[in-house]
């Protein structure tokens, strides 16, 4: 199980606030992971996609048995599934397809576990699939957090659960456990799993999130800069799921985040996060993600920027460590009533798709704003159920390369009177586009002592940064 998230002490600032955003790792930031159930912690680090193709023909013996569905609204639903002669199924079984929040979902179970599982072990998975079918399906995706359970017939309290979040799509339809319980322990007859001689029941607790987004690209002109950074209010263009370029143009930007059920995910988040698609910035991919953190007693809304590696078609492949980019950002919750103020605080940092390079996966707050304020009836924020959650980012254009093989102090030559390179010298050049622009950016919002560090660069087996403050120290 991953650990519970560090709740990390941080005074609130509000609309002009020029702090530092708390740099969360993955394991702190990623509090959504951790498993909502009491099982060991071994069964949520098995949660996986599926390696096989759920849409192929099954090879199974057994039928697909009866699916009983209730629904508790169009984003939420319990799906019962009576699987039937279960240990006569040789490869697996899939469930009946049902809608929930506008798409198909249905259950697949293997038995004898996937390619992926431990021996002896049963794997299960969730499947959603675009019901359109639409020639641009490929752009669909869905947040939902689920939980899959093999039901004790016998003694509820022996039921086995796993509960996990993923955002759907036409790339990721499957999600679930390959290594969900051993297969010994369900088929045991006096174990209370198996009923009428020969079937389980699999349950499926499902929500999905109703959400809408829009991005606004900057053109880069200085009166964009600024109303990007202004206290503005909605976003304007590109509702839809979610932007569809991933160039490395994209420089500034801001992204808009609606969220029209969060109820639904009230008691969810306490535990699990909430994520938004990514957008675009500089080489890396961005998503806002959102959770609650009791911080000294108190419960807070907590919400940070991550990174997301993605594949990028900008024509020239990037390995995935070495996508980083330097941003400057401000998250937003956005009031919704005229005349009161959205809650802001401004950031920045080096965002990478991993943290090996000593980078950012994620920045953000676990207290970013009181629970309180945020759900309050006339404060403004939460309406008609709908919260919206705003970034607006700024990306340093950068260069940079590395050569060791440079002239050397001393004038070591090698046996063709070449130059050796001893690994511990070296030259490493890195340049800053717009830095001007980003001067005024810094003054205009008042954020002082701010730095930017370069990428890293090794020499003599050490990792060095050149780091600019672009306002003084």
């Amino acid at each position: 199980m991953k650990q519970q998230q560090q709740h990390l002490q941080q005074q609130q600032t509000t609309s002009s606030s020029s702090s530092e955003a708390v740099s969360l790792s993955s394991t702190s930031s990623s509090a959504a992971a951790v498993s909502l159930s009491s099982d060991p912690p071994a069964a949520m680090s098995s949660s996986s996609s599926s390696s096989e193709d759920p849409s192929a023909p099954s090879t199974a013996s057994g039928g697909q048995g009866s699916v009983a569905i209730e629904r508790r609204g169009d984003y939420s639903a319990v799906c019962r599934w009576t699987v039937v002669n279960f240990s006569r199924i040789k490869s697996r079984a899939l469930s009946k397809y049902f809608e929930v929040g506008g798409f198909d979902c249905r259950l697949l179970v293997y038995p004898r576990g996937d390619s992926q599982a431990l021996p002896g072990y049963i794997s299960i998975y969730l499947q959603i699939m675009d019901p359109t079918k639409s020639s641009n399906s490929s752009k669909w995706e869905c947040f939902t957090s689920y939980r899959l359970s093999l039901v004790n017939l016998a003694d509820d309290s022996k039921t086995i659960h796993r509960d996990s979040w993923h955002r759907f799509s036409s790339k990721k339809k499957s999600h679930g456990w390959c290594d969900f319980t051993p297969c010994s322990s369900v088929l045991e007859p006096k174990a209370g799993f198996v009923l009428n001689g020969d079937s389980v029941l699999i349950m499926a607790d499902i929500l999905i999130l109703n959400e809408s987004v829009s991005f606004t690209r900057d053109n880069n002109n200085s009166s964009n800069s600024e109303a990007l950074f202004g206290a503005g209010g909605g976003a304007t263009s590109g509702v839809g799921n979610g932007p569809s370029s991933s160039s490395s143009d994209i420089l500034s930007g801001k992204f808009t985040w609606k969220v029209h059920n969060f109820s639904l995910f009230k008691e969810m988040i306490k535990t699990q996060k909430i994520m938004s698609p990514v957008f675009p910035a500089g080489e890396c991919n961005l998503r806002i993600s959102v959770y609650q953190s009791s911080v000294n007693g108190v419960e807070y809304l907590s919400m940070c920027l991550e990174s997301k590696d993605t594949e990028k078609n900008t024509g020239t492949p990037i390995v995935p460590a070495e996508r980083s980019c330097w941003c400057l950002f401000r998250m937003s919750v956005l009031n919704q009533k005229p005349g009161m103020n959205h809650m802001q605080r401004d950031s920045y940092g080096r965002f990478a798709a991993d943290n090996k390079s000593g980078d950012n996966t994620s920045l953000g707050w676990n207290d970013y704003m009181k629970m309180s304020d945020f759900i309050g009836p006339d404060m403004g924020f939460l309406v008609d159920d709908t919260a919206v959650f705003s970034t607006s980012f700024h990306v340093i254009k950068e260069f940079s390369s590395f050569s060791k093989n440079v002239s050397l102090l001393g004038g070591r030559t090698g046996a063709g009177g070449s130059r050796k390179s001893d690994g511990h010298s070296g030259k490493f050049t890195w340049r800053i586009d717009n830095f001007t622009r980003l001067k005024d950016l810094l003054k205009k919002r008042k954020i002082t002592g701010l730095c930017i560090k370069s990428r890293r660069f090794q020499i003599g087996n050490r990792d060095c940064r050149l780091i600019v403050y672009p306002r003084g120290i």
